[in-house]
């Protein structure tokens, strides 16, 4: 499968959990072309706030056990830059590679731990992912308008215009 292709598995699974009021964000880990794992966030239906699609699914990804040689060559696919939180648990979970479609200005990780991350962490068993982003953009920012028109109120229709 091509990033492209992994994409679009992610972008169909967020609009998924738009049809149920959540925001558009979802995550797919690959094993290669082996899904291993995925979610959509679902804050609106487990009324929960740490119900972020990356950390699910990092989260399933975990309970299978896999050594650290197998997720080291595991790839992330998340149509929205990951947050620290859900960056931290995918450093602390080995992933070897990170893709992404679009930026997040407010509260995006990827340029944290660019910024800090060699300086900080000279003796560490952990090593960050690699990072690409921009795969897909126009699509996932598609989802997000769509969002905007679904809910047209409240502090996430606010933080969702950030992104487009």
């Amino acid at each position: 499968m091509t990033f492209e292709e992994k994409m679009r598995l992610v972008l169909k699974l967020a609009e998924e959990g738009m049809l149920y009021g959540e925001l558009p964000i979802a995550a797919i880990i690959f094993h290669d072309d082996e899904i291993v794992s995925k979610a959509y966030t679902t804050e609106k239906q487990d009324e929960r706030y740490l119900i972020h699609a990356e950390l699910k699914a990092l989260l399933a990804m975990d309970e299978q056990k896999y050594p650290i040689s197998a997720r080291r060559k595991m790839q992330l696919f998340t149509n929205l830059e990951p947050c620290m939180m859900c960056l931290g648990a995918a450093i602390h979970s080995f992933v070897g590679e990170i893709y992404y479609s679009i930026e997040s200005p407010t509260d995006g990780g990827v340029v944290w731990m660019e910024k800090t991350w060699d300086g900080n962490h000279a003796v560490s068993s952990f090593k960050p992912p690699k990072v690409f982003s921009g795969i897909l953009e126009k699509e996932s920012r598609e989802l997000f308008e769509e969002y905007l028109k679904i809910c047209p109120n409240g502090s996430m229709h606010n933080w969702v215009k950030t992104l487009i």
